[in-house]
């Protein structure tokens, strides 16, 4: 894994703000607050790979995240 997990389009909503996440409106018209760490697990696109390496699923470790994304929840 690089040092920067930033996946393209992402880091517009990846931001230190809100207590590690932001507000999510679904295709369904519901709204949940989502983790930061969770962005990298929902469906963006077909091709979109929810268990990628920027997820428990695909093995990222702490210390593989930015300092300041570290104490968010992992996903």
């Amino acid at each position: 894994m690089g040092s920067d997990p930033i996946t393209p389009g992402l880091p517009r909503y990846a931001m230190d703000r809100h207590g590690g996440g932001i507000n999510m409106l679904f295709m369904d018209w519901s709204v949940r607050k989502v983790g930061i760490k969770e962005l990298w697990t929902l469906k963006w696109t077909k091709e979109f790979d929810r268990a990628g390496p920027w997820t428990k699923a695909g093995g990222v470790q702490p210390e593989n995240w930015p300092q300041w994304m570290r104490r968010f929840r992992d996903y």
